[in-house]
């Protein structure tokens, strides 16, 4: 037998303008109907939406939307990219929003006491409650336990603030900081595709991925 799904009510807290979402939806990030920013819907009808649970405060850190002031420490964190591309990116990022298709929706990592910027996380929805991570640190800071604390608040921000089900990351064989950032923050090796990616450089690439899933996140939560 099928049964007709409730709707919940609610407003966007961008624009002010009434959306309506199945009751499923509640908790999970949705694009406004109206101005197609990110909301979340509530477990209520009636209830106001709420905004997407940023930024993030770790002891350490503080995890927030990439601005235009960001480009310095981009540079430093992206050596092999020149001034104006990453203008341009930063410029075009301010549009992107998390449920925008097909764009990967990037948080920026500061230093709390200095408000210094050391790295970025990229994610991307993949699916049904499902995203992609990819993760970018400063070299100053990449063999500190930093990028393990910065990881450990965006999954509390994927499975807690916005409710998905499933979050992966793929790396290359010769990614050994970015392999160990997977192990600490108990992201599981899923899968290992020989050489299936090609080097610019020449020869190939090993690809692998990691995953972790909300009850596993649930059953070990950051720390």
């Amino acid at each position: 037998m099928i049964t007709e799904e409730n709707f919940i009510d609610c407003s966007c807290p961008h624009c002010g303008a009434a959306a309506s979402f199945p009751e499923s939806y509640a908790g999970l990030v949705q694009a406004c109907p109206n101005c197609m920013d990110d909301l979340i819907p509530p477990k209520v009808t009636g209830s106001p939406a709420g905004k997407l649970p940023l930024p993030l405060a770790t002891p350490r850190l503080v995890l927030r939307r990439l601005a235009g002031g960001d480009w310095k420490g981009l540079m430093e964190s992206l050596p092999g990219d020149d001034e104006d591309r990453i203008t341009r990116w930063l410029e075009r990022d301010q549009q992107v929003k998390l449920t925008t298709p097909d764009q990967t929706f990037c948080v920026a990592i500061e230093l709390c006491e200095s408000g210094r910027f050391v790295g970025y996380i990229g994610l991307r929805l993949t699916g049904a409650r499902q995203a992609a991570v990819n993760f970018v640190m400063h070299p100053q800071y990449e063999q500190t336990d930093l990028p393990a604390e910065a990881l450990d608040a965006l999954l509390g921000f994927c499975f807690e603030g916005i409710r998905l089900h499933r979050v992966t990351s793929a790396l290359v064989d010769t990614d050994a900081p970015g392999i160990k950032l997977c192990e600490a923050v108990g992201m599981r090796r899923e899968a290992m595709f020989i050489k299936d990616t090609e080097n610019p450089e020449g020869g190939w690439w090993t690809s692998i991925w990691y995953g972790v899933l909300e009850e596993e996140y649930q059953d070990n939560p950051p720390s």
